[in-house]
């Protein structure tokens, strides 16, 4: 501090440290006990972290992957899924749905010591899961999924159960879909069932009248009669034409039968194709992941970082330090200029 301009110089820092170095020394020492003392266990508890590694993967139906084959090769069910399927995971794993789930499993309301008549007991616990907590999508396209305890068990069971729900939810919520479309698959199968029972039945009536291959009985019946008219079998002429009537007055319906038999069947596969997609997709337990790494518990805790505490507590204190000393230092150096000002003004 230059006294006559009342302008500290920068350059004497050193020398001003040098000056002050106990003080600054005894409030570093003071500072660095007092962040060690309240930054061990008894005053802040440790918290342990476990993590989960996991890649989405596609959204396609695995019916349609395994029974259909070329056209959805597309949709590779072994194939990872883009990002549009890790932000979904996101989503589905931020949900209220599965933190009600986790907090009610885990009780974490009794964990967390958060008592039951508490004024905001919802938005206590939501705070602290939020906290403890958290989900990433990496620089590489998979998803983690982070959470810190106090119980290294906890932390990891809870990273598992996270993971394992976020298939449990998606399933619910495709399989809510696949009931509706399993039930419109099955009507439409079963109704396609009875039609071509029906046209079968209709069709075994028309047989059994004696109309089973129009085209080849006409064809013969027709030879036949050409051959009794010329032997004059009149006999057999007339057992010809009421065959031949027969199949003038069933031959449309029998046509008209097996057309329509044909074209039914037709749908009845492609309908029994997509009963069996539904019924699949309805029956079956899909994944949503591959789990690169499961979390196990922490060997050694990651809250709170004692070092760092200390380290920060020293450089605030002896910062402060510097600080209030400089303004004490500057104050002091007024109060001697003031009283050499008066001292010189009583000589003078």
């Amino acid at each position: 501090m230059d006294p006559k301009n009342n302008v500290f110089d920068s350059s004497n820092v050193f020398l001003f440290i040098i000056r002050w170095w106990k003080h600054l020394f005894i409030i570093c020492l003071v500072a660095a006990i007092a962040a060690a003392i309240f930054s061990a266990p008894f005053f802040i508890t440790p918290k342990f972290q476990s993590s989960v590694i996991m890649f989405p993967t596609t959204s396609g139906s695995l019916s349609r992957t395994v029974l259909v084959g070329a056209e959805w090769a597309r949709q590779d069910f072994l194939d990872y899924g883009e990002v549009e399927e890790a932000e979904r995971t996101l989503q589905v794993l931020e949900s209220g749905n599965v933190r009600d789930r986790i907090i009610e499993r885990f009780n974490l309301m009794s964990h967390y010591e958060i008592p039951e008549d508490a004024r905001y007991p919802r938005s206590q616990i939501t705070e602290e899961y939020n906290s403890n907590i958290s989900f990433r999508r990496t620089q590489y396209g998979a998803v983690e999924i982070s959470v810190r305890d106090k119980d290294p068990a906890m932390a990891a069971d809870i990273a598992n159960e996270l993971a394992a729900l976020g298939d449990t939810v998606q399933n619910e919520l495709r399989r809510e879909r696949a009931e509706l479309a399993y039930e419109v698959a099955k009507g439409q199968y079963e109704n396609l069932q009875a039609q071509v029972k029906e046209v079968e039945d209709s069709l075994r009536n028309i047989m059994e009248l004696g109309v089973y291959d129009l085209e080849g009985q006409s064809a013969m019946l027709t030879r036949q009669l050409a051959q009794d008219l010329s032997a004059d079998n009149q006999a057999g002429v007339s057992r010809l034409e009421d065959r031949l009537r027969l199949l003038s007055e069933h031959g449309g319906s029998y046509v008209f039968h097996t057309a329509y038999l044909d074209d039914i069947s037709d749908h009845l596969i492609s309908s029994q194709r997509r009963y069996q997609e539904a019924r699949a997709d309805l029956e079956n337990f899909v994944p949503f992941k591959f789990v690169l790494d499961r979390a196990y518990e922490s060997e050694r805790k990651v809250y709170p970082v004692r070092w760092l505490i200390v380290f920060l507590s020293v450089f605030a204190a002896g910062f402060a330090g510097v600080m209030i000393l400089m303004v004490y230092e500057n104050l002091r150096n007024k109060d001697i200029i003031k009283e050499k000002k008066a001292k010189n003004l009583k000589s003078s």
